[in-house]
Protein backbone atom coordinates (compact mmCIF):
# COMPACT_ATOMS: atom_id res chain seq x y z
CA UNK A 1 0.00 0.00 0.00
CA UNK A 2 1.63 3.25 -1.18
CA UNK A 3 1.91 5.86 1.53
CA UNK A 4 3.32 9.35 1.03
CA UNK A 5 6.65 9.75 2.76
CA UNK A 6 6.83 12.40 5.50
CA UNK A 7 9.00 14.52 3.20
CA UNK A 8 6.60 14.38 0.23
CA UNK A 9 3.58 15.07 2.45
CA UNK A 10 5.27 18.10 4.04
CA UNK A 11 6.37 19.48 0.67
CA UNK A 12 2.82 19.16 -0.67
CA UNK A 13 1.44 20.95 2.41
CA UNK A 14 3.85 23.83 1.76
CA UNK A 15 3.46 23.74 -2.06
CA UNK A 16 -0.18 24.89 -2.02
CA UNK A 17 0.50 28.16 -0.14
CA UNK A 18 1.84 29.85 -3.27
CA UNK A 19 -1.62 29.75 -4.86
CA UNK A 20 -3.46 31.80 -2.23
CA UNK A 21 -3.80 34.86 -4.47
CA UNK A 22 -4.09 32.98 -7.77
CA UNK A 23 -7.31 33.44 -9.74
CA UNK A 24 -9.44 30.89 -11.55
CA UNK A 25 -8.12 32.13 -14.90
CA UNK A 26 -5.22 29.70 -14.70
CA UNK A 27 -1.67 29.35 -13.45
CA UNK A 28 1.10 28.48 -15.88
CA UNK A 29 4.19 29.23 -13.82
CA UNK A 30 4.59 27.89 -10.31
CA UNK A 31 7.41 26.67 -8.11
CA UNK A 32 7.70 22.99 -7.35
CA UNK A 33 10.23 20.74 -5.68
CA UNK A 34 12.03 17.96 -7.51
CA UNK A 35 10.28 15.41 -5.32
CA UNK A 36 6.79 16.73 -6.11
CA UNK A 37 7.62 17.09 -9.80
CA UNK A 38 8.89 13.52 -9.94
CA UNK A 39 5.80 12.01 -8.35
CA UNK A 40 2.75 14.18 -9.21
CA UNK A 41 1.27 16.26 -12.03
CA UNK A 42 -0.85 19.33 -11.25
CA UNK A 43 -3.07 20.83 -13.95
CA UNK A 44 -3.67 24.44 -12.93
CA UNK A 45 -4.99 25.70 -16.25
CA UNK A 46 -8.16 26.72 -14.41
CA UNK A 47 -6.29 27.91 -11.33
CA UNK A 48 -6.42 26.42 -7.83
CA UNK A 49 -9.60 25.42 -6.04
CA UNK A 50 -11.19 28.59 -4.67
CA UNK A 51 -12.59 28.65 -1.15
CA UNK A 52 -14.24 31.18 1.15
CA UNK A 53 -13.13 31.58 4.76
CA UNK A 54 -13.70 34.21 7.42
CA UNK A 55 -16.87 35.63 8.86
CA UNK A 56 -20.32 36.58 7.65
CA UNK A 57 -19.26 39.28 5.18
CA UNK A 58 -16.61 37.10 3.54
CA UNK A 59 -19.29 34.53 2.71
CA UNK A 60 -21.91 37.16 1.86
CA UNK A 61 -19.67 38.74 -0.77
CA UNK A 62 -18.02 35.46 -1.79
CA UNK A 63 -14.50 36.66 -1.04
CA UNK A 64 -12.74 33.56 -2.31
CA UNK A 65 -9.01 32.84 -2.49
CA UNK A 66 -6.91 29.96 -3.77
CA UNK A 67 -7.17 27.16 -1.24
CA UNK A 68 -6.36 23.78 -2.72
CA UNK A 69 -4.73 21.95 -5.60
CA UNK A 70 -5.47 18.48 -6.97
CA UNK A 71 -2.91 16.29 -8.68
CA UNK A 72 -2.38 12.86 -10.19
CA UNK A 73 0.45 10.47 -9.43
CA UNK A 74 2.86 9.74 -12.26
CA UNK A 75 5.79 7.88 -10.70
CA UNK A 76 5.70 4.06 -10.44
CA UNK A 77 5.03 4.44 -6.71
CA UNK A 78 1.99 6.73 -7.05
CA UNK A 79 0.71 6.23 -10.61
CA UNK A 80 -3.08 6.11 -10.72
CA UNK A 81 -3.37 7.78 -7.32
CA UNK A 82 -4.52 11.30 -6.49
CA UNK A 83 -3.70 14.04 -4.02
CA UNK A 84 -5.64 17.01 -2.65
CA UNK A 85 -3.46 19.55 -0.83
CA UNK A 86 -5.11 22.36 1.14
CA UNK A 87 -3.42 25.42 2.62
CA UNK A 88 -3.99 26.99 6.00
CA UNK A 89 -5.96 30.20 6.34
CA UNK A 90 -6.17 32.98 8.85
CA UNK A 91 -9.99 32.89 9.10
CA UNK A 92 -9.88 36.69 9.49
CA UNK A 93 -6.51 36.46 11.22
CA UNK A 94 -7.62 33.48 13.25
CA UNK A 95 -10.21 35.40 15.23
CA UNK A 96 -13.49 34.11 13.86
CA UNK A 97 -13.00 30.44 14.61
CA UNK A 98 -10.82 30.94 17.68
CA UNK A 99 -13.18 33.16 19.65
CA UNK A 100 -15.08 31.17 22.26
CA UNK A 101 -18.29 33.04 21.55
CA UNK A 102 -18.12 32.12 17.85
CA UNK A 103 -17.31 28.40 18.04
CA UNK A 104 -20.32 26.54 16.69
CA UNK A 105 -21.10 23.02 15.56
CA UNK A 106 -22.65 21.61 12.42
CA UNK A 107 -23.15 18.15 10.97
CA UNK A 108 -20.31 16.66 8.94
CA UNK A 109 -20.30 14.10 6.14
CA UNK A 110 -19.54 11.24 8.56
CA UNK A 111 -22.75 12.01 10.46
CA UNK A 112 -21.12 13.58 13.53
CA UNK A 113 -20.69 17.12 14.80
CA UNK A 114 -17.71 19.18 13.65
CA UNK A 115 -16.54 22.79 13.88
CA UNK A 116 -19.06 24.91 11.95
CA UNK A 117 -16.45 27.35 10.62
CA UNK A 118 -14.31 24.57 9.18
CA UNK A 119 -17.40 22.94 7.68
CA UNK A 120 -18.45 26.17 6.01
CA UNK A 121 -15.09 26.66 4.31
CA UNK A 122 -14.93 23.01 3.24
CA UNK A 123 -18.41 23.25 1.71
CA UNK A 124 -17.29 26.24 -0.37
CA UNK A 125 -14.68 23.98 -2.01
CA UNK A 126 -16.66 20.76 -2.20
CA UNK A 127 -18.14 21.34 -5.70
CA UNK A 128 -14.63 21.58 -7.18
CA UNK A 129 -13.51 18.45 -5.35
CA UNK A 130 -16.62 16.63 -6.52
CA UNK A 131 -16.08 17.62 -10.14
CA UNK A 132 -12.53 16.29 -10.03
CA UNK A 133 -13.32 13.03 -8.24
CA UNK A 134 -16.34 12.33 -10.47
CA UNK A 135 -13.88 12.26 -13.37
CA UNK A 136 -11.25 10.31 -11.42
CA UNK A 137 -13.14 7.65 -9.51
CA UNK A 138 -10.36 5.09 -9.26
CA UNK A 139 -7.18 5.11 -7.27
CA UNK A 140 -6.16 5.95 -3.75
CA UNK A 141 -6.71 9.52 -2.55
CA UNK A 142 -4.18 11.34 -0.35
CA UNK A 143 -5.51 14.40 1.54
CA UNK A 144 -2.82 16.76 2.86
CA UNK A 145 -2.92 20.01 4.82
CA UNK A 146 -1.06 22.25 7.25
CA UNK A 147 -2.64 24.23 10.10
CA UNK A 148 -6.30 24.97 9.32
CA UNK A 149 -5.65 23.28 5.99
CA UNK A 150 -5.20 20.10 8.01
CA UNK A 151 -8.67 20.57 9.49
CA UNK A 152 -10.09 21.06 5.99
CA UNK A 153 -8.16 18.02 4.72
CA UNK A 154 -9.74 15.99 7.52
CA UNK A 155 -13.23 17.03 6.43
CA UNK A 156 -12.31 16.38 2.79
CA UNK A 157 -11.07 12.87 3.60
CA UNK A 158 -14.28 12.04 5.49
CA UNK A 159 -16.44 13.37 2.68
CA UNK A 160 -14.50 11.52 -0.05
CA UNK A 161 -14.76 8.27 1.87
CA UNK A 162 -18.49 8.74 2.48
CA UNK A 163 -19.29 9.92 -1.05
CA UNK A 164 -17.10 7.59 -3.10
CA UNK A 165 -16.16 4.71 -0.79
CA UNK A 166 -12.60 4.90 -2.05
CA UNK A 167 -9.39 4.34 -0.12
CA UNK A 168 -8.35 7.58 1.55
CA UNK A 169 -5.23 8.51 3.50
CA UNK A 170 -4.88 11.68 5.57
CA UNK A 171 -1.72 13.67 6.39
CA UNK A 172 -1.82 16.79 8.56
CA UNK A 173 0.81 19.11 10.04
CA UNK A 174 0.03 21.29 13.06
CA UNK A 175 -3.73 20.85 12.59
CA UNK A 176 -6.31 21.92 15.20
CA UNK A 177 -9.03 19.64 16.51
CA UNK A 178 -11.92 19.36 14.06
CA UNK A 179 -14.87 17.79 15.85
CA UNK A 180 -16.38 16.18 18.90
CA UNK A 181 -15.58 12.68 20.15
CA UNK A 182 -18.12 11.06 17.84
CA UNK A 183 -16.51 12.73 14.83
CA UNK A 184 -13.06 11.51 15.86
CA UNK A 185 -14.24 7.94 16.43
CA UNK A 186 -15.88 7.78 12.99
CA UNK A 187 -12.86 9.39 11.32
CA UNK A 188 -10.61 6.74 12.85
CA UNK A 189 -12.95 4.01 11.63
CA UNK A 190 -13.43 5.41 8.12
CA UNK A 191 -9.99 6.61 7.04
CA UNK A 192 -7.46 3.88 6.22
CA UNK A 193 -4.36 5.76 7.37
CA UNK A 194 -4.07 8.97 9.40
CA UNK A 195 -0.72 10.67 9.94
CA UNK A 196 -1.25 13.61 12.31
CA UNK A 197 2.14 15.31 12.59
CA UNK A 198 3.00 17.82 15.31
CA UNK A 199 5.88 19.69 16.86
CA UNK A 200 6.25 19.49 20.62
CA UNK A 201 5.85 23.25 21.11
CA UNK A 202 3.21 23.95 18.42
CA UNK A 203 0.18 25.53 20.17
CA UNK A 204 -2.36 25.06 17.35
CA UNK A 205 -2.97 21.30 17.84
CA UNK A 206 -4.04 22.15 21.42
CA UNK A 207 -7.14 24.04 20.21
CA UNK A 208 -10.09 24.08 20.20
CA UNK A 209 -10.11 22.70 23.74
CA UNK A 210 -12.08 19.72 25.01
CA UNK A 211 -14.82 18.67 24.25
CA UNK A 212 -13.18 18.82 20.80
CA UNK A 213 -10.89 15.82 20.28
CA UNK A 214 -8.30 14.74 17.74
CA UNK A 215 -8.62 11.85 15.33
CA UNK A 216 -5.71 9.61 14.43
CA UNK A 217 -2.38 8.81 16.01
CA UNK A 218 -0.08 11.73 16.74
CA UNK A 219 3.36 11.59 15.10
CA UNK A 220 5.73 13.89 16.99
CA UNK A 221 8.40 15.33 14.67
CA UNK A 222 10.47 16.97 17.41
CA UNK A 223 10.45 17.25 21.18
CA UNK A 224 10.02 21.00 21.75
CA UNK A 225 9.54 22.62 25.16
CA UNK A 226 6.84 25.10 26.12
CA UNK A 227 4.82 26.79 23.37
CA UNK A 228 6.35 28.58 20.39
CA UNK A 229 4.83 30.55 17.53
CA UNK A 230 7.70 29.43 15.28
CA UNK A 231 6.94 25.78 15.99
CA UNK A 232 3.81 26.09 13.83
CA UNK A 233 5.52 27.13 10.59
CA UNK A 234 6.08 24.87 7.59
CA UNK A 235 9.19 26.62 6.30
CA UNK A 236 12.44 27.50 8.05
CA UNK A 237 14.52 25.49 10.46
CA UNK A 238 13.19 26.72 13.80
CA UNK A 239 12.06 23.95 13.60
CA UNK A 240 9.87 24.02 10.41
CA UNK A 241 7.72 21.05 9.44
CA UNK A 242 9.49 20.87 6.06
CA UNK A 243 12.78 20.51 7.90
CA UNK A 244 11.70 18.02 10.57
CA UNK A 245 9.58 15.84 8.27
CA UNK A 246 12.35 15.89 5.66
CA UNK A 247 14.64 13.89 7.90
CA UNK A 248 12.35 10.84 7.71
CA UNK A 249 11.71 8.60 4.71
CA UNK A 250 9.06 6.51 6.45
CA UNK A 251 6.30 7.29 8.96
CA UNK A 252 7.16 4.04 10.76
CA UNK A 253 10.33 5.72 12.02
CA UNK A 254 8.47 8.60 13.67
CA UNK A 255 7.67 8.78 17.37
CA UNK A 256 4.04 7.91 18.05
CA UNK A 257 2.34 9.67 20.95
CA UNK A 258 -0.37 7.88 22.92
CA UNK A 259 -3.91 8.49 21.70
CA UNK A 260 -5.25 7.76 25.18
CA UNK A 261 -3.98 10.80 27.09
CA UNK A 262 -7.40 12.39 27.63
CA UNK A 263 -8.88 9.08 28.76
CA UNK A 264 -6.20 8.46 31.40
CA UNK A 265 -7.18 9.31 34.98
CA UNK A 266 -5.28 12.39 36.23
CA UNK A 267 -5.75 13.81 39.72
CA UNK A 268 -3.62 16.86 40.47
CA UNK A 269 -2.44 17.85 43.93
CA UNK A 270 -2.51 21.54 44.82
CA UNK A 271 0.92 21.44 46.47
CA UNK A 272 2.41 20.14 43.20
CA UNK A 273 1.00 22.97 41.08
CA UNK A 274 4.37 24.58 40.32
CA UNK A 275 5.29 21.58 38.18
CA UNK A 276 2.90 22.89 35.52
CA UNK A 277 4.10 25.20 32.77
CA UNK A 278 2.73 26.67 29.55
CA UNK A 279 3.02 23.78 27.11
CA UNK A 280 0.88 21.41 25.00
CA UNK A 281 1.76 18.63 27.44
CA UNK A 282 0.24 20.49 30.37
CA UNK A 283 -2.74 21.59 28.32
CA UNK A 284 -3.47 17.88 27.80
CA UNK A 285 -2.82 17.04 31.48
CA UNK A 286 -5.18 19.77 32.69
CA UNK A 287 -7.91 18.64 30.27
CA UNK A 288 -7.46 15.05 31.45
CA UNK A 289 -7.68 16.18 35.09
CA UNK A 290 -10.91 18.06 34.37
CA UNK A 291 -12.42 15.01 32.67
CA UNK A 292 -11.30 12.81 35.57
CA UNK A 293 -12.96 15.11 38.12
CA UNK A 294 -16.20 15.13 36.14
CA UNK A 295 -16.17 11.33 35.89
CA UNK A 296 -15.29 10.85 39.56
CA UNK A 297 -18.17 13.11 40.62
CA UNK A 298 -20.69 11.60 38.20
CA UNK A 299 -21.16 14.76 36.10
CA UNK A 300 -19.26 13.75 32.97
CA UNK A 301 -22.19 12.38 30.96
CA UNK A 302 -24.31 15.49 31.57
CA UNK A 303 -21.49 17.86 30.64
CA UNK A 304 -20.60 15.87 27.52
CA UNK A 305 -24.26 15.92 26.45
CA UNK A 306 -24.44 19.69 26.95
CA UNK A 307 -21.32 20.07 24.82
CA UNK A 308 -23.26 18.70 21.85
CA UNK A 309 -25.38 21.85 21.91
CA UNK A 310 -23.00 24.55 23.11
CA UNK A 311 -19.20 24.83 23.04
CA UNK A 312 -18.85 28.60 23.30
CA UNK A 313 -19.00 30.95 26.25
CA UNK A 314 -22.16 29.37 27.65
CA UNK A 315 -20.37 26.01 27.82
CA UNK A 316 -17.70 27.45 30.12
CA UNK A 317 -20.40 29.10 32.23
CA UNK A 318 -22.04 25.71 32.60
CA UNK A 319 -18.70 24.04 33.34
CA UNK A 320 -17.86 26.56 36.07
CA UNK A 321 -21.28 26.09 37.68
CA UNK A 322 -20.81 22.33 37.56
CA UNK A 323 -17.42 22.50 39.28
CA UNK A 324 -18.91 24.78 41.92
CA UNK A 325 -21.58 22.15 42.64
CA UNK A 326 -18.97 19.38 42.63
CA UNK A 327 -16.78 21.21 45.15
CA UNK A 328 -19.75 21.90 47.43
CA UNK A 329 -20.92 18.29 47.31
CA UNK A 330 -17.82 16.66 48.76
CA UNK A 331 -14.64 17.65 50.60
CA UNK A 332 -12.77 15.08 48.52
CA UNK A 333 -13.92 16.66 45.26
CA UNK A 334 -13.18 20.14 46.64
CA UNK A 335 -9.55 19.07 47.16
CA UNK A 336 -9.45 17.61 43.65
CA UNK A 337 -10.93 20.80 42.15
CA UNK A 338 -8.45 22.94 44.09
CA UNK A 339 -5.56 20.95 42.63
CA UNK A 340 -6.95 21.37 39.13
CA UNK A 341 -7.48 25.12 39.49
CA UNK A 342 -4.03 25.61 41.03
CA UNK A 343 -2.37 23.96 38.03
CA UNK A 344 -4.52 26.01 35.64
CA UNK A 345 -3.37 29.24 37.31
CA UNK A 346 0.31 28.32 37.01
CA UNK A 347 -0.23 27.22 33.39
CA UNK A 348 -1.82 30.60 32.60
CA UNK A 349 1.02 32.58 34.20
CA UNK A 350 -0.82 33.42 37.43
CA UNK A 351 1.31 31.38 39.82
CA UNK A 352 1.07 34.02 42.55
CA UNK A 353 -2.73 33.68 42.78
CA UNK A 354 -3.83 31.28 45.50
CA UNK A 355 -6.99 29.19 45.42
CA UNK A 356 -8.81 30.34 48.56
CA UNK A 357 -12.42 29.94 47.44
CA UNK A 358 -14.36 27.74 45.06
CA UNK A 359 -17.11 30.14 44.00
CA UNK A 360 -18.62 30.27 40.53
CA UNK A 361 -17.06 33.69 39.88
CA UNK A 362 -13.55 32.54 40.78
CA UNK A 363 -13.75 29.26 38.87
CA UNK A 364 -15.16 31.02 35.79
CA UNK A 365 -12.30 33.55 35.95
CA UNK A 366 -9.71 30.76 36.11
CA UNK A 367 -11.26 29.11 33.05
CA UNK A 368 -11.25 32.45 31.24
CA UNK A 369 -7.59 33.29 31.80
CA UNK A 370 -6.48 29.74 31.00
CA UNK A 371 -8.44 29.50 27.75
CA UNK A 372 -7.45 33.03 26.69
CA UNK A 373 -3.74 32.36 27.30
CA UNK A 374 -3.83 29.29 25.08
CA UNK A 375 -5.96 30.82 22.34
CA UNK A 376 -3.84 33.97 22.31
CA UNK A 377 -0.65 32.13 21.34
CA UNK A 378 -2.56 29.91 18.90
CA UNK A 379 -3.87 33.04 17.14
CA UNK A 380 -0.35 34.46 16.97
CA UNK A 381 0.91 31.22 15.46
CA UNK A 382 -1.85 31.27 12.83
CA UNK A 383 -1.20 34.92 12.00
CA UNK A 384 2.52 34.20 11.58
CA UNK A 385 1.97 31.91 8.59
CA UNK A 386 -0.09 34.52 6.74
Amino acid sequence: MSVLTPKIAAELAEFVYQFKNASSTGVTNFASTSLIEKNFDFNLSNGPVQGVSGGFFSHLFNRSTGFAVMGQGKSPEYKGQHVIAIRGTEFTSGRDWLTNANIGLSGSSNGSMAHAGFNKTFNSMRPAFQQYLDKNRNGKLHCVGHSLGGALATLTANWAKSEYGREVQLYTFGAPRVGMNGFSIKTNANIEKIYRCTHGADPVPSVPLWPFTHAGTEYRLNSGIGMSIDAHSMAGDNPGYINTAGTYDDFAKLQKISDQRLSQAVRLQYEDRYQAFFSPHWSERISAALITLLKDSGYYAAVAAQASFSVGLTFYDMLARTLTEVAQASAKFAVQATGLLGHMLVFAGKASVKVTELTFEFIRWVFSITVNALYRIARQALDSIN
